[in-house]
C-alpha cells in the first residue's frame, strides 16, 4: 500500500529505493523520501479536480474549502495534507491494532479479563496505545531559548522527542513493562502531547481500535498466533507487519 511505502521506506519488503544507500538527498523533497509520495500527489490532484467539479460531503471537499483566513490551501499544502491522511490516518492505527492483538494473546489473563468485563475497553485501548507507541519519535524545532531536564536548548535547535521512552518511563508509570488493561491514570504520549502537535485523528483512532476489539471479542471464542511474528524494519515506526493468527468462531 502507499502507506507501507511512505512510512516503511527502510523496509526492503515494501521499497528498496533508499535501503542501504548512503546518499538519499535526491529524495529529500519527496514526502517521506519515498517515490510513492509522487503517486499519492497525482491521486490527490485527481481527487481535488473531481471534488472541485462536483463537491461532496466528505473530507476532501472540506480540505478544498477556504480556511479560517479565507484562503484555500495551495496545491502543495493540499497534497501534503492528503499524503499525511493516507499514511498517519491508516497505517499507524493498523499497526496499533496488530500490536494490541499480539499483546492480548501474549497476556491471556488480560484477554480473559477483557472478555469477562467489557467495561475495561476504554482503559484497554489506552494501554494498547501506550504499549505499542507505534510512532517512536518526532523532531521539533525550539521557538525560543529554554532549559529542559538540565540541558539548554536554543531557539531553532532541533530536538528529537522519543515517545517510546516516555511511555515506558518508570518515573511516570508504575511498572511500565507490565501490560495492564486497568492502568489508570495512563498519561501516555502515543498521540503526541497537547497543543498544535496533538494528533488530529486521536479520537478516530481510539474508536477504530475499540470497535475492532469489540467485534473480535464478540465473534470469537479464542485467538492464537500460529506463526512467526515479523516486525517492520524502521527507525520511525514500531509495528508488526506479519502476524499469522487463527480465530475460533464464537
Amino acid at each position: 500500500t502507499w502507506g507501507d511505502k511512505l512510512l516503511s521506506n527502510t523496509d526492503p519488503e515494501f521499497t528498496d529505493h533508499v535501503v542501504d544507500q548512503v546518499d538519499t538527498e535526491k529524495f529529500r523533497l519527496i514526502p517521506f523520501r519515498s517515490p510513492a509520495g509522487l503517486e499519492v500527489f497525482d491521486y490527490a490532484q485527481e481527487a481535488a479536480a473531481d471534488r472541485r467539479s462536483c463537491p461532496r460531503d466528505d473530507v476532501i471537499s472540506q480540505l478544498l474549502a477556504p480556511t479560517s483566513d479565507g484562503e484555500p490551501l495551495t496545491d502543495l499544502e493540499f497534497n501534503n495534507f492528503f499524503a499525511l491522511l493516507i499514511a498517519a490516518g491508516n497505517d499507524t492505527t493498523r499497526y496499533t491494532m496488530t500490536g494490541g492483538l499480539a499483546a492480548l494473546i501474549d497476556h491471556p489473563d488480560q484477554l480473559a479479563d477483557l472478555r469477562a468485563d467489557p467495561s475495561l475497553m476504554a482503559t484497554a485501548v489506552e494501554e494498547i496505545l501506550r504499549w505499542t507507541t507505534v510512532t517512536t519519535h518526532f523532531r521539533r524545532t525550539a521557538t525560543c531559548d529554554l532549559e529542559v531536564g538540565g540541558r539548554k536548548v536554543r531557539a531553532d535547535d532541533k530536538v528529537v522527542l522519543w515517545w517510546t521512552a516516555a511511555d515506558y518511563d518508570e518515573r511516570k508509570f508504575d511498572d511500565p513493562y507490565r501490560f495492564d488493561l486497568r492502568r489508570d491514570p495512563n498519561d501516555h504520549v502515543a498521540f503526541g502531547r497537547n497543543g498544535p502537535h496533538l494528533c488530529i485523528g486521536a479520537w478516530l483512532a481510539r474508536m477504530e481500535i475499540r470497535v475492532t476489539l469489540e467485534e473480535l471479542l464478540r465473534r470469537t471464542s479464542d485467538m492464537e498466533i500460529i506463526g512467526p511474528t515479523e516486525r517492520l524494519r524502521s527507525n520511525f515506526i514500531s509495528g508488526i507487519k506479519h502476524l499469522p493468527m487463527r480465530f475460533t468462531p464464537a
